[in-house]
């Protein structure tokens, strides 16, 4: 084991990490993630890995470094056996400083999550549970392809409420096929009754490979209109606010207090290392990501990849230059409620924003998609509606 370094507080940065578990039960029709089923036998055998990797990745990446939030996505955390979580946790404080109030969050299957799963992910100490729900109607889950019903919901919450739970995030799905602006309605009052203290709500895309991608070519995918669209935007706004529900981000809501602290970081510039199959990290202003090939991760001996700077395990890296970083301080920054600081964009790249995207904020606030309040530029509620392609325009000529 590594011996923890004494860290000065007055010396401190902020360090995220994401450890990603490729498994789950079955590819929903939607799904491009990096996920698929193994046997249950591969899940031991792949922790045992990953937990190789954050013992040798840490030892370069931890000093002076506090660990402000952990996230444990996938694929489905919740199919694998909790002691596995338990381990992995175990491992990374072992080889980390954790924050005392560091946010720990593990993404839940309703239909995975029994609740004996809740109280070892206490003792693993998790804090926060994100719940893919997608849908409150049967019919949609079964479209859309997910294993569960929304009774497996409604139990996999009453059980993390039992356990002690108290900040869960809930997912769901808009703009899917056959959704109707009254499923809509019910699926969301369904779940903002329950009283969540975070809801994440996505719009869909299909995304080739996908079955979803098939469909929609051979004209068989019936998505919701543009203005069906349009009105199940309005729905969100109007019922998230009712029920006290604060938009933060362009895809994310909140009780005051509860914003995803993870999440905020990869949109603030906060640092993060990620483990695991395919994970991705940004780190010291270098990008890159870990191996998407199961079977070489699985064969990587780690000490001697450690030797070779990770050669074996990393690809797609890439040192960031001062214009990705400009780009990147737009496209994440404005994701937020709270949009762009033009002081801090001069503090970090001393150059003044209108010379570099003058032209582009421009036009947006005059359209009326960007507010501009004389310091900050942030989204209108209609430039939220558009934001994905509002902010594949700030790109820099090179």
């Amino acid at each position: 084991m590594l011996e923890k370094k004494i860290i000065d507080p007055t010396d401190v940065k902020q360090l995220e990490l994401y450890i990603h578990i490729p498994f789950c039960a079955r590819k929903c029709n939607y799904c491009d993630f990096l996920s698929f089923p193994v046997k249950e036998q591969d899940h031991a055998e792949y922790v045992e890995k990953l937990c190789r990797e954050i013992a040798l990745g840490a030892e370069p990446a931890s000093e002076n470094r506090e660990v402000s939030s952990v996230f444990i996505g996938g694929g489905t955390p919740s199919l694998i056996d909790p002691r596995h979580i338990v381990h992995i946790m175990d491992e990374v404080r072992d080889h980390f400083s954790v924050r005392k109030d560091a946010e720990i969050t593990i993404e839940c299957n309703p239909a995975s999550t029994l609740r004996y799963k809740f109280s070892l992910y206490k003792e693993a100490g998790i804090n926060r549970l994100s719940l893919g729900l997608q849908s409150a109607n049967d019919s949609e889950l079964r479209m859309l392809g997910r294993i569960h019903a929304f009774d497996d919901f409604l139990k996999c919450f009453q059980n993390a409420r039992m356990e002690g739970f108290s900040n869960i995030n809930v997912d769901l799905m808009n703009d899917i096929p056959g959704q109707t602006l009254k499923s809509w309605n019910e699926t969301l009052k369904h779940v903002l009754m329950l009283k969540p203290e975070h809801v994440s709500i996505y719009n869909l895309i299909v995304e080739e490979g996908t079955p979803f991608m098939k469909m929609y070519k051979d004209g068989t995918l019936a998505l919701p209109d543009e203005e069906t669209a349009s009105e199940i935007d309005e729905i969100t706004r109007v019922l998230t606010g009712k029920y006290g529900y604060n938009r933060y981000e362009v895809s994310n809501y909140a009780k005051p207090g509860y914003e995803c602290r993870h999440n905020y970081g990869y949109w603030s510039n906060v640092s993060y290392l990620g483990f695991g199959l395919g994970a991705a990290s940004y780190f010291s202003g270098k990008r890159w990501s870990n191996t998407r090939d199961f079977r070489r991760y699985m064969e990587l001996d780690f000490s001697d990849d450690m030797k070779a700077g990770f050669s074996l395990l990393r690809t797609d890296e890439q040192i960031l230059s001062k214009e990705d970083q400009m780009e990147e301080f737009m496209f994440l920054g404005l994701r937020r409620i709270e949009g762009i600081s033009e002081v801090e964009f001069k503090q970090r790249f001393q150059m003044d924003i209108m010379s570099v995207f003058g032209s582009e904020l421009e036009k947006y606030v005059s359209q009326g998609f960007i507010i501009h309040d004389g310091y900050r530029f942030r989204f209108s509620d209609r430039g939220m509606d558009v934001s994905n392609v509002i902010l594949s325009q700030f790109l820099i000529d090179r």
